[in-house]
């Protein structure tokens, strides 16, 4: 459903590493923060706010009420409503999405929507079911372990990107140059200052953590040829070629571009968005339809898009899709990608859609494409467009 959404602001925090500086964070104060910010940078008052919606995949216990604690916490009025949203790694996206067909719907004038997540704080579950004492195997289950298991297939995320891997033939080399490639363009984008803006420092209790903790400047294919798979022993799947284990949020604020006012100009704006399905098995390469049904239904071909922010959890699934849709390797990611930066599941599709719309301002492109792959089978994808775009 094509729409006309301004993305008036937004922000993120940094990234944070597995148990690192933002481990002391719940995942509703990262989310207040970035709510907090992305109003105040927009120039609204918080009691403009009609509604909060955020992608949280952790929602266990507290963090079930994750949207409506970060709204409050963030000093919106208590008359704001809010919700989390779950789809999985594209949560942050479709957080916007869903905003965006309210506002498109009238239900609302002003939201905010993204995404927030802490890995690190996630609990142990205990699968012990109260009707009964006893369940067949191991009952204590690590929380951050469960949100990166497929439970189709019953083992870890990482061996649908060996499903893919073997299936669409790309090689360890090819993931390896990748994922050293990802890590350089991070470093570029870190040393010149490309995020500086889009980052809202957070304090916490062992001080103010102001740039993202997970990349690892100085990575080499050489270094990355060196360690061993992690999920088969002949396989190509490394930690050095997949997304990290991290904590983070980011928060955009959405408006109907009619209702700016005159001469304003937003940050981007939405124009449509675009959710797929496949087998779960094959889940890494999902952002391929969707893309290629996004483009067909806005009538734009890949050579249209001038920045492609495709999410990274695996070098082998961002390869095989760009095989498939045959993307410009340069258009793809020119930033870094999760490889690098990390992925806080329910936070990265907003991450990424901030990402794509400071690239196209920095370099004066037009449209962008904001996609992910998501843990069961499925691939969302979004439309953006630099007002001030030339090309």
């Amino acid at each position: 459903m094509p729409v006309d959404i301004a993305v008036v602001h937004g922000a993120r925090t940094p990234i944070g590493r597995y148990k690192g500086a933002l481990s002391s964070a719940p995942a509703h104060r990262l989310g207040a923060l970035v709510i907090h910010e992305a109003v105040a940078r927009g120039g609204l008052d918080l009691g403009a706010v009609d509604e909060v919606v955020l992608g949280c995949v952790g929602q266990v216990g507290p963090d079930a009420f994750n949207a409506r604690r970060a709204c409050l916490a963030a000093g919106l009025p208590v008359t704001t409503t809010a919700y989390n949203v779950n789809r999985l790694c594209g949560s942050g996206l479709q957080a916007v999405w869903s905003a965006a067909q309210s506002l498109t719907l009238g239900e609302a004038d002003v939201v905010v929507a993204g995404g927030n997540e802490s890995m690190t704080r996630q609990p142990l579950l205990d699968y012990r079911e109260r009707a009964r004492d006893e369940v067949p195997g191991e009952p204590i289950v690590d929380g951050t372990i469960s949100l990166v298991t497929d439970p189709f297939g019953g083992y870890p995320m990482g061996m649908t990107g060996e499903v893919v891997a073997d299936r669409y033939h790309i090689s360890r080399q090819r993931q390896d140059r990748w994922a050293a490639e990802s890590q350089r363009r991070v470093a570029v984008a870190v040393d010149e200052g490309r995020f500086d803006e889009q980052i809202v420092p957070v304090a916490t209790r062992d001080g103010v953590v102001e740039r993202d903790e997970h990349p690892r400047p100085g990575t080499t294919v050489e270094k990355l040829t060196s360690l061993a798979p992690v999920f088969s022993e002949n396989g190509t799947i490394t930690a050095g070629n997949s997304a990290g284990i991290n904590d983070g949020a980011a928060a955009v604020l959405l408006m109907r571009s009619a209702d700016l006012v005159p001469g304003a100009a937003p940050l981007c704006r939405l124009r449509d968005a675009v959710v797929t399905a496949l087998e779960p098995e094959i889940m890494g390469v999902a952002p391929a339809e969707a893309i290629r049904t996004l483009l067909r239904r806005n009538g734009l071909t890949p050579d249209a898009i001038d920045v492609i922010e495709l999410n990274e959890a695996f070098a082998a699934q961002v390869l095989a899709v760009m095989d498939g849709l045959k993307l410009d390797p340069d258009r793809v990611n020119p930033n870094g990608g999760a490889i690098a930066l990390g992925h806080p599941v329910g936070a990265t599709g907003t991450v990424l859609l901030l990402k794509a719309a400071y690239e196209l301002r920095r370099t004066g492109g037009r449209l962008g494409v904001v996609a992910l792959c998501i843990g069961g089978g499925q691939g969302i994808a979004a439309l953006i467009e630099n007002p001030g775009g030339t090309r």
